[in-house]
């Protein structure tokens, strides 16, 4: 006998005040009436013959295992020994496949840390160029100016040089000097003007 669990979920059918009924003409002058009454839970109320039929079955199949010399103990170990089994190896098929769920997720989570990597790798590669592009122009725009103040610079530079032995080269051959006038020992002060020119002193040196 292949056991069914018995149903255990009946309900009281239920409603509101009289029951209410519509009378029905029968064609041979019998009358019927009709339940009009609205119900609730009325769908599982009613315990008809097939389910008495199968208690009654279980009821009989039960005796004649005990008339029979059946031990009940075993007959109920080896059943739950079975559903053990039939929930353990649903339970394992369960954790294999959330198993296999989580393996695949990962996958899909490495995949998409890779591709999310490429993408930044590639956006930096192209930010790089971009910028090193942008600093080349900048540099080559302003490398003619640095240039030309350099050298700009070092001509000023070489033409006070000049300047200075010009004149020195003067003084020495002139024998006429011309040095600023010194306020202090250390010769550092130097008298000058409203419009901060140095003043200068000029002399001739003769020998004795």
């Amino acid at each position: 006998m292949a056991w069914k669990l018995l149903p255990t979920d009946y309900t009281d059918a239920v409603w509101s005040g009289l029951k209410r009924y519509t009378q029905v003409d029968n064609s041979d002058g019998t009358v019927s009436f009709n339940d009009v009454t609205t119900y609730t839970n009325k769908e599982k109320s009613f315990f008809g013959a097939k389910d008495a039929n199968r208690m009654n079955e279980a009821l009989n199949y039960i005796m004649s295992m005990l008339e029979n010399g059946t031990n009940l103990y075993e007959e109920f170990q080896t059943y739950f020994t079975t559903q053990k089994e039939l929930f353990k190896s649903s339970g394992d098929s369960s954790y294999q496949e959330l198993t296999q769920y989580f393996v695949n997720l990962k996958a899909q989570g490495d995949s998409s840390l890779a591709q999310i990597e490429k993408t930044y790798e590639e956006h930096m590669t192209t930010y790089e160029g971009e910028q090193t592009a942008a600093f080349n122009t900048w540099f080559t725009g302003i490398k003619g100016k640095l240039n030309e103040d350099i050298a700009g610079s070092l001509q000023n530079q070489i033409t006070e040089v000049d300047e200075r032995l010009a004149a020195l080269e003067h003084m020495t051959l002139k024998n006429l000097f011309t040095v600023p006038v010194a306020i202090d020992n250390t010769g550092t002060t130097l008298l000058a003007d409203d419009l901060g020119n140095a003043i200068v002193a000029d002399w001739k040196y003769k020998e004795e």
